[in-house]
């Protein structure tokens, strides 16, 4: 199982025009894939045991496992790469 985490915030302007288009794109390309989108302010345990600690950060998980991080400064194409890259597997 394939599950894409997506870290973010009330304050995180990044965040807020990054996550509608990388959402849209995964279901688009991947609706296999399960995604949580995790508010930082209110899943702060979450957040601390996921080594979180800048945003926006994407996690990609494979049964379980970190497979891939994403933080700050990355871009939709990166994400759906590497999707592709566990997908075909």
């Amino acid at each position: 199982m394939i599950e894409l985490i997506y870290f973010t915030g009330k304050t995180c302007g990044v965040c807020k025009v990054l996550k509608p288009k990388l959402l849209e794109a995964v279901q688009e390309n991947f609706p296999e894939v399960n995604i949580r989108v995790v508010d930082v302010e209110e899943e702060v345990e979450f957040t601390g045991q996921s080594m979180v600690f800048t945003l926006p950060v994407v996690l990609i998980k494979l049964d379980g496992k970190e497979m891939y991080r994403f933080a700050r400064s990355f871009s939709v194409y990166e994400v759906l790469q590497k999707l592709e890259r566990l997908s075909v597997h």
